[in-house]
């Protein structure tokens, strides 16, 4: 399993690259992040879960994942799917809801799906950060997260 990393400081919003190689068919690696009853599997960082998550793949749909930390918090990530080519692409908004329940911060998260010689190379592309600590946070989860997947994968 190779992983790459790529941060951005240049751009007037920081950026986040993770690229990862995951010895699974693509089309098992992208249901994996279009089917809510998946994603409730394995989506969130290390010790967090998001039993709840819903997600809606067609262009225009809506997503909202509340992944629930150790100490009980729950932190909702939600938005719309912008892009979606099966086994190929996948372009949704991402924002967290804030404590009044109004959505935060727009982002992007653009993912794409490629055929390897031993599974598929998943490139996780997260835009429009507020600033590098937020990027650095979403660093940190999006790692997790990609572990967790690839656990989830070997079933």
């Amino acid at each position: 399993m190779n992983e790459a990393i790529a941060i951005d400081s240049d751009q007037d919003a920081p950026e986040l690259i993770l690229e990862r190689d995951l010895n699974y068919p693509v089309d098992m690696v992208f249901k994996a992040w279009t089917d809510a009853a998946a994603l409730s599997q394995w989506m969130g960082p290390v010790g967090f879960s998001a039993p709840d998550s819903e997600f809606d793949a067609r262009v225009g749909g809506a997503y909202v994942i509340p992944m629930i930390s150790p100490d009980g918090s729950v932190h909702t990530a939600r938005g719309t799917v912008l892009e979606l080519v099966p086994n190929e692409k996948l372009r949704i908004s991402w924002a967290w809801d804030q404590e009044d329940g109004s959505p935060g911060h727009q982002m992007e998260l653009a993912l794409s799906f490629r055929a390897t010689a031993d599974g598929t190379r998943l490139v996780l592309h997260h835009t429009k950060f507020i600033d590098e600590q937020a990027r650095d946070q979403h660093n940190q989860g999006w790692t997790g997260s990609i572990d967790k997947l690839q656990t989830y994968l070997t079933g």
